[in-house]
């Protein structure tokens, strides 16, 4: 099956190569299977094996076995590690960094990304994502989501913009944003 060309960056294959990259390259000091991997960029783990077995090849990545586990992780000594980094953070991180960074935070039921970034990774045509449009739907603690939105703003290399809905608006559908909203592209955050 020939996949498409990758939706947030030209450099990559595809936004599975994208996905899993971000993860490894968002958590640097973290390992994660190959079962994880492909659980995070929604393939399969014959295609996550394959991703991972090319960024082997090129020593990206590195691979720990404890009995018949086998934990990948980022080679933060190769020397296009910076680099990389750089450019999944702009591309694909936001996926890879908002999960951990809304972690703890109260009265979140769920979290979505929207705007340009959903919208280019559903493959549609449009502007680059100079910015990411985060939805938090509950009744989340304002303050605390506003602050770990800024951490990650530098992490990213982009502004993070922080839009809040209850629950129970977000249900009912009636306020003009959650219509638009739910009208386009979303992605949502896994906070599992």
């Amino acid at each position: 099956m020939k996949q498409e060309k990758p939706a947030l960056s030209p450099l990559l294959r595809s936004d599975t190569q994208g996905l899993i990259l971000a993860q490894l390259f968002m958590n640097p000091d973290e390992g994660f299977s190959i079962s994880d991997l492909a659980r995070f960029a929604r393939t399969s783990v014959p295609t996550a094996m394959r991703e991972v077995d090319r960024l082997l090849d090129d020593r990206i990545v590195t691979a720990k076995t404890f009995g018949r586990s086998k934990l990948i992780q980022v080679n933060r000594t190769h020397l296009l590690f910076d680099p990389i980094k750089q450019i999944i953070a702009y591309s694909y991180g936001p996926a890879a960094v908002l999960p951990a960074a809304l972690y703890g935070v109260d009265g979140i039921e769920h979290a979505f990304l929207f705007g340009a970034w959903a919208s280019r990774l559903k493959r549609e045509v449009g502007p680059d994502p100079h910015e990411v449009d985060l939805l938090l739907v509950g009744y989340v603690n304002r303050i605390e989501a506003s602050r770990a939105a800024a951490r990650i703003e530098s992490y990213l290399g982009r502004a993070v913009n922080v839009q809040f809905v209850t629950e129970s608006d977000w249900q009912k559908e009636e306020a003009d944003f959650v219509k638009q909203v739910k009208a386009r592209p979303l992605v949502e955050i896994d906070l599992n």
